[in-house]
């Protein structure tokens, strides 16, 4: 059974129901708890949720306990149900890191996204699926999960933030955390149409979540609204005071359409995406963004393939933190390799144990890459004024899950987001609107280092101008 979330409260709307009393913590759990058991459980459901909180309803008790007792919130988010993405440690709750070998690992402590989430008041109300170490922009699972998107359930619903999206998009919780490494966020908001966030690189704390490439590792929101993702992010960061700026008019922004190198797509839809994007960009025109189209960073193409960080780095970055953690049992992700752990549809897996090239003096020059394209970007953001570069965030609609994998693996699948991540940018995707069969569409907005709260602010007014397609 597939849904999609109808127009829902913001997180700042249901806390002030809390507040007034007018709704309890615990009956948002409850609800969140019935729509999981109705849609996302057995054999025709959506396949998101892994685990729950077994002390969720004990938590949000105390939650409503504590307000009426001392009339104070605990946080931005007290009593908000959230679910968390199966790569973050949870304390209490199994977390597999996606992983069937790690079934039966229950961390003592939470990850710092985690553990910020719960200090702000968010009931955690269990963990979502994702493919073995966060390895796909796809879904396929050695734990046996099947995710389908919230809107099909022939289709994909995009990785490797897979549940955390559709829980979002479905709504069996109003937030989750997702992770984002080349497009893990950003990739199955943009198919289940639901608001993803990629921080600048460093600014939220990656600390007890499961490592694919450090490098540009982070902890990212997905949300129903922007309002939302700003409110998640000021949590996650650490921050005392809201994150954004004072709202603009969208007729104040300046706004850049990437030219994307590449030849033709082979995966089906690229076309539609394509012409919802382009009905996007016109209607953001008709209500005053001015727009500036075909802007090019030169040598694009070369500075994502030299500043890539995959099969350099990303065998050592797995394997350190398997050695961090010796209550897992595993010592190597070539053991978990050649113990055939991994589905075959999962081909990052084989690429990283056949082809990794560990190599210090590449990794640093990979790094000064990353610096390169960096640079190259911002400098065209900046010379001609941008505040930000949009492009569709990937190139096609959810593909099929039945699909030859041999002919389109995963890491074919024509994304955009390996850009702000490889260049540490944050980057926001948002819905744009949805192919004639039904299937959404993501706009990526891309912006200059540590301006998150600004580009929260344009997505706000970009919302706003969508909100009708």
């Amino acid at each position: 059974m597939t849904a999609s979330g109808a127009a829902r409260p913001t997180l700042a709307a249901l806390v002030r129901v809390l507040v007034s009393r007018e709704r309890t913590s615990l009956s948002l759990v409850e609800e969140c708890l019935r729509r999981i058991a109705e849609l996302d459980s057995g054999r025709d459901g959506l396949g998101a949720v892994l685990a729950l909180n077994p002390r969720a309803r004990a938590q949000a008790e105390a939650a409503d306990e504590q307000l009426e007792r001392t009339g104070r919130q605990r946080g931005p988010l007290h009593g908000i149900p959230v679910l968390i993405k199966d790569v973050f440690e949870t304390e209490g709750i199994p977390t597999t890191f996606g992983c069937a070998a790690f079934k039966g690992y229950v961390p003592r402590q939470d990850a710092v996204a985690v553990r910020r989430l719960r200090a702000a008041g968010a009931i955690v109300l269990g963990k979502t699926s994702t493919p073995d170490l966060a390895m796909s922009w796809l879904s396929d699972s050695s734990n046996g999960s099947i995710t389908v998107n919230s809107r099909s359930a022939a289709h994909e619903p995009g990785g490797s933030s897979a549940g955390s999206a559709v829980a979002v998009a479905a709504g069996l919780a109003p937030a989750a955390l997702g992770s984002d490494t080349g497009g893990s966020v950003r990739v199955p908001a943009s198919f289940n149409g639901v608001v993803g966030l990629r921080p600048t690189t460093g600014l939220v704390s990656p600390d007890g979540m499961s490592s694919l490439v450090t490098a540009q590792d982070t902890p990212g929101p997905l949300a129903g609204c922007v309002d939302d993702a700003a409110v998640l992010l000021q949590v996650l960061a650490g921050h005392q005071r809201p994150v954004g700026e004072a709202r603009r008019p969208l007729g104040s922004y300046r706004l850049g359409v990437l030219a994307l190198p590449g030849g033709p797509v082979a995966w089906d839809g690229a076309d539609e995406v394509a012409a919802v994007v382009d009905a996007a960009l016109a209607r953001l025109a008709g209500e005053g963004a001015r727009i500036l189209d075909d802007v090019v960073v030169p040598d694009l193409l070369a500075l994502m393939r030299d500043s890539s960080l995959y099969l350099i780095s990303a065998r050592d970055d797995i394997d350190a933190f398997l050695a961090s953690r010796p209550e897992l049992g595993s010592s190597s992700f070539l053991d978990l390799y050649y113990a055939g752990m991994f589905p075959e549809s999962l081909d990052l897996a084989e690429l990283l144990a056949t082809r990794s090239r560990s190599s210090a003096l590449l990794r640093a020059e990979r790094l000064s890459n990353r610096r390169r394209l960096r640079d190259a970007v911002v400098r065209v953001m900046r010379n001609l004024r941008l505040d930000a570069l949009v492009y569709p965030t990937v190139r096609v609609p959810a593909p099929l899950r039945d699909r030859n994998r041999a002919l389109l693996p995963s890491r074919l699948l024509p994304v955009n987001t390996l850009i702000a991540s490889q260049a540490d940018l944050p980057a926001l995707t948002l819905p744009a609107g949805t192919t004639d069969a039904g299937l959404p569409v993501g706009l990526e907005l891309l912006g200059r280092p540590g301006t998150d709260g600004p580009l929260l602010g344009l997505g706000r007014a970009v919302e706003s101008a969508l909100k009708d397609e």
